[in-house]
């Protein structure tokens, strides 16, 4: 079995809080190269949440950790291949840096992340500054 490990991140000068306020509640995430999400209930774990950004395809994962307000974990799953993303928040000098990283595990992981992880990498950045743009919104109010 193969793995293999893809990340990006963008800096904030929201505080954790703030970041995690707009991290959990994906409703208010579209924008930018995030082109639509949703979430089945509370962001809870068990929730599952759906989403699509530019040039990829719909996604759905499954939220199975949460450790307010430093991380959560969602995992998707496919035939050959489980995809599990960490989205952290860490507290810098001024601000904080949002990560989410993907960790590709199964027989498929080997491929996929020949045929995605470039990409990967430009998403996770996007998204990162969306969330980052969105708190920052938040504490200028």
């Amino acid at each position: 079995m193969s793995r293999r490990t893809f990340e990006g991140s963008s800096n904030c000068a929201a505080p954790a809080s703030t970041v995690w306020t707009v991290w959990s509640n994906p409703t208010e995430w579209p924008g930018g190269i995030i082109q639509s999400t949703s979430i089945d209930g509370e962001f809870v774990v068990g929730a599952k949440i759906r989403g699509k950004v530019k040039g990829g395809p719909a996604t759905t994962s499954t939220i199975t950790d949460i450790n307010e307000p430093r991380s959560w974990v969602g995992v998707s799953r496919f035939p050959g291949l489980t995809m599990t993303y960490e989205h952290t928040i860490e507290d810098v000098e001024d601000g904080t840096v949002l990560t989410e990283r993907v960790i590709m595990d199964g027989p498929l992981a080997g491929i996929a992340g020949q045929l995605m992880g470039k990409n990967l990498k430009k998403t996770f950045a996007g998204t990162t500054g969306r969330i980052a743009e969105l708190a920052e919104a938040r504490i200028a109010r």
